[in-house]
């Protein structure tokens, strides 16, 4: 066996399996070849396959050269576990991922994880922690969500190690000690009142809405679906989701049970958390005019306002019409409304919903009943886990209202 350099200052081990080895091994190729960054690396890499030659040769498995961890963190990704991670199989989770998770799994892996580690094989990485930590925590200083990118990479090796292919996962316990660099440096950066508006700010929000719905800037329907995502403190896919057979006039009820992905596939709430939530009185009159305005708009088009419609729609760019919004519409019209106001404190509707669960704290609200408001699992873990079906009496966002009215809110 020998070590060479080579012309790009990496180095090359190469020698020989005896006769017997290849035979037992059922080789094609009789030679071991493998290229290493030191030669340190490879000096180590020399003495373990002589090692591995005598466990052999002393009758031990010939999975001690886990030869099908030759193959190619890529070529494993895309052959192997892609599939077995859509039919549920690298996970303990009981639901199988959805088409939006999917699709954001397979950006992850195109963009972040088979740059850094495709081309090399299952056997290189899981032998070289040192290597694998050195280029995650360079990921984790440029990516926040690292966390999510050490779970995939786990998952994928945990999966090599079940079919056999590696011995075992060497990489689980080194990855468990990366920390998410740029997520912890951002929040120590972060000013806690960026995270919601204050009083006048949200205030300064409610009069532009207003002012752009009065001069005809602001469609009846946005100006309804502002409101509706505001005085329910949900999440906006929970708006975009909702039908009017979720509104229960006679009982003064929405039924909030249901979300959509960015794709605008129906799924269920995070959580799975069903609830109902009492209409707000600010509330209740727009909802009914919206109705009676949407209504009117499809009769125009040659259809009925039935419960399966949904409250919101727009025609997509292939002229697609009554199609539930898209993911990122209010943030969109949000967006237009700011550069109209450039005195408006930037917002969003996820801001939104901090911010109505921080003013209700202010205002006297208590944390349980505003984890109910907002759909948290709350304090007790086990409420996920039965039909629970939780009834919200008055949201954060209606309770934050009414404080404000006091301060100019008409």
């Amino acid at each position: 066996m020998s070590i060479t350099k080579t012309l790009n200052n990496t180095y090359r081990v190469r020698s020989k399996y005896p006769k017997d080895i290849q035979i037992k091994l059922g080789l094609k190729n009789p030679y071991f070849d493998k290229i290493f960054k030191t030669r340190k690396e490879a000096k180590n890499a020399e003495l373990e396959f002589k090692n591995k030659i005598k466990q052999l040769k002393q009758g031990k498995s010939s999975n001690v050269f886990e030869l099908g961890g030759e193959i190619s963190f890529l070529d494993f990704y895309y052959s192997i576990w892609l599939d077995a991670y859509k039919n549920g199989a690298t996970s303990s989770y009981s639901k199988l991922p959805s088409l939006a998770t999917i699709s954001q799994t397979e950006m992850l892996f195109r963009t972040q994880i088979l740059p850094l580690f495709g081309s090399y094989s299952l056997n290189y990485l899981n032998q070289n922690k040192a290597f694998v930590m050195r280029e995650m925590t360079q990921l984790a200083q440029r990516y926040v969500n690292v966390k999510i990118l050490i779970s995939y990479i786990n998952q994928l090796f945990d999966l090599a190690e079940e079919l056999e292919y590696i011995e075992y996962n060497r990489l689980t316990k080194m990855l468990k000690k990366i920390k998410p660099i740029k997520k912890l440096r951002n929040k120590d950066k972060q000013v806690e009142e960026d995270k919601y508006l204050s009083e006048k700010e949200l205030i300064d929000w409610f009069q532009a809405i207003e002012k752009e719905f009065q001069e005809g800037r602001l469609s009846q329907q946005d100006y309804t679906l502002f409101w509706v995502t505001y005085f329910l403190s949900d999440r906006k896919s929970e708006s975009y989701a909702l039908k009017w057979k979720a509104i229960d006039f006679d009982s003064n009820v929405i039924h909030l049970e249901k979300a959509l992905d960015k794709f605008g596939n129906i799924k269920s709430t995070k959580a799975d958390k069903e609830t109902d939530i009492i209409i707000p009185q600010s509330l209740r009159k727009l909802l009914l005019d919206w109705k009676e305005q949407q209504n009117i708009n499809l009769k125009r088009i040659g259809l009925n306002l039935t419960p399966e419609q949904y409250l919101f729609t727009y025609t997509d760019r292939q002229g697609n019409i009554n199609k539930p919004v898209y993911h990122m519409y209010l943030n969109h019209r949000m967006r237009l409304i700011e550069k109209r106001y450039p005195y408006l404190v930037h917002a969003t509707p996820h801001k939104l919903r901090h911010t109505s669960a921080t003013l209700a704290k202010i205002y006297g609200m208590s944390l349980e009943e505003i984890s109910n408001g907002l759909t948290h699992s709350g304090t007790k873990i086990t409420e996920t886990y039965v039909n629970n079906r939780k009834v919200v009496r008055m949201t954060p966002a209606d309770f934050a209202y009414r404080n404000l009215k006091n301060l100019g809110v008409n």
